[in-house]
């Protein structure tokens, strides 16, 4: 009886081998081709080329090296100069893959994957003998992906914090690390990202220093009926701050700055909006904020979006020069972006408030179309009767004369001018006040004591400026030639 009992163990745990070494390459099998199906994404995307991939299986692991060139096309016009080459941007990476079901139990985690992926980035010897400056011997980069047997996965990437100090120069550098986790649909077509970094600072002794506190970054998209990805994006630094020094010191100072961006569907409209949010900002010791911006743009076509955005892509894939790649830009929107101007479109700014350290800034504006048809383009006053806007602002007059100096000093400012600073700003002082009180006498502003506003709204090819009517040109060409007409038909009245 106990030889029999001993003989079915046997047995069993034979058989219980034998099945997970199937299941093990079976897994190694459907994971080599959920690897192709990731990188024929990446080939996809226009930020990326995949150059050179071999892809090693075994029964129980495998092994992928990867060699990933970021798309010239995306930086070509910044960084091409005639007659030398351009440069390349490269990065070479070796993935480990331990096929499941249980990739993880030599780790003692009995959960089942498809596969465990963790992935090791190859550095040049220059590149890692500068890395290893900062980081020592720890990896500068760590990234493991876990796939499910449906595909899904879940990507760690983790970058480890460092002190790093000169002695003689007195340079400074403190990094936090990075902790981000993207959570993926095997079909790529949900993402949810989220990435946290406690805090970077740096000091270049006598000259500047800097820090930053708290910056998170966060992501969950969905792929829509339309085709684009929509869902909600959004960003948060609790500080930073930087002081220069020098002749010509500078200082500043950000409180709890975040972005909120959203695009929801509707149909086969899409709506986006991005908010911005901002407490304090000290520049040079002058107080500013809080500040709000809410920019929205509604009504959009979706499926031309998506057409527009997939032939872009294909576009910054190829060799186009500057002006190859205007004129590609140029006739894509004349062959698939009419219906983007079909629908209603709108684009506003909803909202901007900024508070100033005795005054305040408040605008809102916004464009669109009604009932627009193509053939509008070819007759300017129809098309001027579709377009709808709005806009009012109130500022500050100190801003506008502030801004009239600024740009007066930049232009004339230097010190070969013969021109001193105070009676730079002197002239630039009289020259807005000179304009403000034109603009006040035509109507074309209010002028409410230190505070300037206006008011202003096109409807139905109807202009109004302030409470009032603004004649458009066409208006105005048609009753100069009323005008004209008027005394000959008197004359020819006074004849008869």
């Amino acid at each position: 009886m106990k030889r029999k009992v001993l003989v079915g163990g046997s047995l069993a745990v034979v058989l219980l081998g034998a099945a997970y070494v199937g299941s093990s390459w079976m897994a190694g099998r459907s994971v080599q081709q959920t690897l192709d199906k990731q990188n024929q994404w990446l080939s996809s995307l226009p930020y990326f080329i995949v150059k050179n991939r071999d892809y090693q299986r075994g029964w129980f692991s495998s092994t992928e090296h990867v060699t990933l060139q970021i798309n010239p096309q995306l930086y070509r016009f910044f960084l091409e100069k005639e007659g030398e080459p351009l440069p390349k941007f490269e990065v070479t990476y070796t993935q480990h893959i331990e096929h499941g079901p249980l990739p993880l139990i030599s780790h003692f985690n009995p959960h089942p994957y498809k596969a465990v992926v963790t992935t090791e980035f190859n550095f040049t010897p220059d590149t890692q003998k500068f890395l290893t400056r900062f980081f020592g011997t720890q990896k500068p980069i760590q990234m493991e992906n876990r796939i499910a047997f449906n595909d899904d996965g879940i990507i760690h990437i983790t970058v480890p914090a460092f002190d790093y100090e000169e002695a003689i120069s007195g340079v400074k550098i403190k990094w936090q690390g990075l902790d981000s986790t993207l959570d993926y649909g095997g079909d790529f077509n949900r993402v949810k990202f989220l990435a946290t970094a406690p805090g970077l600072s740096g000091e270049a002794k006598g000259h500047a220093k800097f820090d930053l506190t708290n910056l998170t970054l966060t992501a969950d998209h969905v792929r829509g009926k339309t085709g684009l990805m929509i869902g909600t994006s959004g960003t948060k630094v609790a500080t930073f701050n930087l002081d220069m020094a020098g002749d010509s010191p500078f200082k500043l100072a950000l409180q709890n700055f975040e972005y909120q961006g959203k695009l929801t569907e509707n149909g086969e409209l899409v709506d986006g909006s991005a908010h911005f949010l901002l407490d304090k900002l000290v520049l040079n010791d002058q107080p500013y904020g809080p500040a709000e911006l809410l920019a929205e743009a509604t009504h959009l076509h979706g499926p031309t979006l998506s057409r527009l955005g997939d032939e872009f892509n294909r576009l910054q894939k190829q060799q186009l020069t500057r002006e190859q790649l205007s004129a590609e830009l140029v006739k894509l929107a004349k062959s698939n972006g009419m219906p983007l101007l079909t629908h209603d479109p709108r684009l506003a700014i909803k909202t901007l408030d900024i508070k100033l350290p005795d005054s305040s800034i408040h605008l809102n504006a916004e464009v669109g179309l009604k009932g627009f048809e193509p053939g509008d383009l070819d007759q300017p006053a129809v098309f001027m009767r579709k377009l709808v806007a709005k806009a009012n602002f109130h500022v500050p007059r100190k801003v506008v004369a502030n801004i009239v100096t600024w740009q007066a000093r930049n232009m004339f400012g230097n010190n070969g001018n013969g021109v001193s600073q105070a009676d730079l700003d002197y002239l630039a002082g009289q020259f807005v006040e000179g304009q403000i009180n034109r603009m006040a006498d035509q109507k074309l502003i209010n002028v409410d004591g230190d505070n300037l506003s206006a008011d202003a709204s096109l409807d139905a090819g109807k202009f109004v400026l302030n409470g009032v009517d603004v004649p458009l040109p066409w208006e105005q060409a048609a009753a100069a030639a009323g005008l004209k007409t008027t005394p000959s038909n008197a004359s020819g009245a006074a004849a008869k």
